[in-house]
C-alpha cells in the first residue's frame, strides 16, 4: 500500500527533462519525523518517496515533479559522469532530473534493511521506472552526489549488505563504480 501526501516542498513539472536516476537515501531517524518535516513548508526539503522498516511507502512528491532531497554537488562527486552518460548538463542540480527515496533506519545506520523495506523500495522504484522507462537509467547513492557531507548515505546497511546491488539488478539500472 502507498500513502500519497502532497507537500509544497517541490518544484512542479520537469522542464529540464525526465529523471535519469533513482537516488537512495537513509533517514537519520524514524518515519514520523520525516513525515512531519516533509509536510512542513518551512523545512525546505522533501523526497518523492519514504519507506519505513515495515514496508509502508509514503509518496510526498509525484515523480512528475521535482523533490528537494539531493543537496548540492560536492567535490569528488560521481554525478557529473552519470549526467554526461545520459546527455544531461553535468552542472545541473541533480534534484532536477532524479527521483529520490528515503529509507528508515531508526537512527541506527547499521540497522538491517528488512525484506519488507527492500520490497517496498523496489515497488516505488518500479513505479518510477514504469513512468520513465527510457530515461531512468541509474540507481544512485546520495553519497554519489554529496560525497563529503553524505558519505554514509545510504550506508553499509544498503551497500555492504548487497541490497543496493540487488535493487539495481532487479530494476535493470546501472550503478556508479566507486
Amino acid at each position: 500500500m502507498i500513502r500519497r501526501w502532497r507537500t509544497t516542498n517541490c518544484w512542479v513539472g520537469r522542464p529540464f527533462g525526465p529523471p535519469i536516476a533513482f537516488v537512495l537515501h537513509t533517514q537519520a531517524g524514524g518515519e514520523s519525523g520525516t513525515v512531519a518535516q516533509f509536510l512542513s513548508s518551512s523545512a525546505q526539503f522533501s523526497a518523492h518517496y519514504a519507506v519505513d522498516l515495515e514496508g509502508t511507502i509514503e509518496c510526498f512528491v509525484d515523480p512528475g515533479d521535482r523533490a528537494w532531497a539531493n543537496g548540492i554537488l560536492e567535490p569528488g562527486n560521481c554525478w557529473t559522469a552519470i549526467a554526461a552518460d545520459c546527455g544531461v548538463d553535468p552542472t545541473l542540480n541533480p534534484n532536477q532530473v532524479t527521483v529520490s527515496c528515503e529509507t528508515e533506519d531508526l537512527g541506527d545506520h547499521h540497522r538491517t534493511v528488512s525484506e519488507r523495506q527492500f520490497q517496498a523500495v523496489l515497488w516505488a522504484a518500479r513505479e518510477a521506472k514504469r513512468r520513465y522507462q527510457h530515461s531512468l537509467r541509474y540507481l544512485v547513492r546520495h553519497a554519489d552526489i554529496s560525497p563529503q557531507s553524505r558519505a554514509n548515505c545510504p550506508g553499509d546497511r544498503w551497500i555492504a549488505s548487497g541490497r543496493f546491488q540487488a535493487l539495481a539488478d532487479a530494476l535493470g539500472l546501472k550503478m556508479v563504480s566507486t
